[in-house]
């Protein structure tokens, strides 16, 4: 039973307002799925997100790529679509910045003589890429990536890319980007993940897909080429390919996160994965352990959400730790549905005391039906994958979402609060480079607040103005405005003193959602 593994979560009541705060990130009318995710750890208004589209399709098979400089007020699409003059193809996205400020992505291209892993750089916050490795050939499959930025580390500026190739190798690259090993991984033949230890120790995580999926962790020294142990953490019945509601390629989702903040949990090792619950192994819980001692013993695994209910769907989950310490998973939970099987939300959770329990949130203000997501993306569903990323006090996840039911795949973004320990949502936002909306100013405000509205073309805004328990108290009228720039302002005068939101949509169906605090 589920309750068996609960943890003792912290609920925190939280508005419908609040939690309809959600992004719309679209890059044309393809689905978007199995996104990645980066901030940059010298300047953290600027973010990255790449996402795969086609799923299949030649014609259509590539990566979309975004960035933005002003913490997602504002978003751009790279001219970048992750393939190169060689190849027909790319997806499988992973990103990661560099201590310079640099962001790495790697991905696989589809070429004549099969499917190559490779290795781009962009020094200009995700504008512009370049081809620095050509790391793999040969019919690689799901890489994963990240980078020693640690001035600790006695190899701070190594890339590590784990992959499969026939099995699971751990490639090494320098700071020149040259391959300088590739050691093999003995145990689990799929699906890697990767993080570093301030003191540049290496964790990468595999699966041994079987009858039983058995997790595996491994630790390596000596900048990535000396294998400590290898660990057998979990094992889990089989599912693989056998989700016919969720996708029917499912796999097990198994990622690694490490706190290197310094404080009560400094080297803690996280791990967050899939599985099914105890009563029915078609049904399936998102599950979080932890280890102390370098991956070699670990916590009895518990379930992250926070229902007791049997036979509800909950999968899928990405983790981050920030730099106070604290943890964040988010992932696909439809325990608000339990009448279908298809209607998901999505559900960010907070741990401040090392996971041993949590506070969580919705984040989407509508339901994804999955009968549309599924057809969308031939079978693929929202792919095995999403990340969400955080500063010491904001986290900002993002994932792709079929909630408009005519089978486009979108990525929406929204930020939650960390740093009163429980959870605000302050903001969902439309990731678009047809409109940019910036945050409300100022911040409390005593009468006005305002937002700068920048169009590509002509259209049709409103706004509404909610009080905190979800209240609908002024609504404006549709109004064109012409492309470019304009200040919307927003009278609180009259209003007492509290927390309210704005949400400012177009005809067109974009949007965004701020918190506004009246003094």
């Amino acid at each position: 039973m589920k309750k068996e593994f609960l943890l003792s979560l912290l609920l925190i009541a939280f508005s419908l307002i609040a939690r309809s705060q959600d992004t719309l990130l679209e890059d044309g009318n393809l689905p978007e799925a199995e996104i990645h995710a980066a901030i940059n750890p010298t300047n953290s208004n600027n973010m990255v997100v790449a996402a795969q589209h086609g799923f299949g399709d030649s014609n259509d098979f590539d990566l979309s790529v975004y960035y933005t400089t002003d913490f997602g007020d504002t978003w751009n699409i790279s001219d970048f679509n992750g393939i190169y003059s060689n190849a027909d193809g790319a997806g499988d996205v992973v990103l990661s910045f560099d201590n310079e400020g640099n962001v790495l992505m790697v991905n696989l291209i589809s070429t004549d003589s099969g499917v190559d892993t490779i290795l781009s750089k962009s020094t200009d916050g995700g504008i512009t890429w370049s081809l620095v490795s050509t790391v793999a050939t040969s019919n690689t499959d799901k890489p994963w990536l990240t980078v020693d930025r640690y001035d600790t580390s006695p190899n701070v500026g190594n890339v590590y890319i784990p992959l499969v190739e026939n099995e699971v190798k751990l490639y090494v690259l320098d700071e020149n980007y040259q391959n300088t090993s590739s050691l093999e991984i003995g145990d689990g033949d799929h699906l890697p993940s990767i993080v570093v230890k301030k003191d540049g120790t290496v964790f990468t995580s595999t699966v041994g897909l079987g009858t039983e999926n058995k997790v595996y962790i491994q630790e390596y020294t000596n900048g990535g080429t000396n294998l400590v142990h290898s660990t057998q953490v979990i094992s889990f019945p089989d599912y693989t390919f056998n989700a016919p509601d969720i996708s029917l390629r499912y796999q097990p989702t198994v990622y690694l996160a490490i706190d290197n903040s310094g404080g009560d949990y400094d080297g803690r090792l996280y791990l967050t994965y899939t599985a099914s619950e105890t009563s029915n192994p078609d049904y399936f819980n998102v599950f979080l352990t932890y280890s102390n001692d370098n991956g070699v013993s670990w916590s009895t695994p518990k379930v992250v959400h926070s229902d007791t209910q049997d036979e509800i769907q909950q999968f899928y989950s990405s983790i981050y730790v920030n730099e106070n310490g604290v943890l964040v998973l988010d992932w696909y939970d439809r325990k608000k549905h339990v009448n279908t099987n298809k209607m998901t939300d999505f559900f960010i959770g907070a741990s401040y005391d090392g996971g041993e329990t949590f506070t969580e949130t919705q984040l989407n203000s509508s339901p994804s039906d999955f009968d549309f997501v599924i057809p969308s993306s031939n079978d693929f569903g929202i792919g095995e994958y999403h990340q969400l990323v955080a500063t010491n006090d904001t986290a900002i996840s993002f994932w792709s979402d079929g909630r408009t039911n005519d089978g486009d795949l979108n990525i929406y973004m929204a930020k939650t609060s960390l740093d009163d320990g429980s959870l605000s949502v302050d903001e969902f936002t439309m990731i678009s480079d047809a409109i940019s909306i910036s945050s409300l100013y100022p911040q409390p405000t005593e009468d006005n607040a305002y937002s700068i509205v920048k169009l590509n073309e002509t259209t049709e805004l409103k706004y509404e103005i909610f009080n905190l328990i979800g209240q609908k108290i002024k609504e404006s009228n549709w109004k064109q405005y012409q492309s470019g720039e304009h200040t919307l302002a927003f009278d609180f005068s009259s209003y007492g003193v509290g927390t309210y939101f704005v949400k400012i949509k177009t005809s067109k169906g974009y949007f965004k959602s701020m918190k506004l605090i009246k003094k």
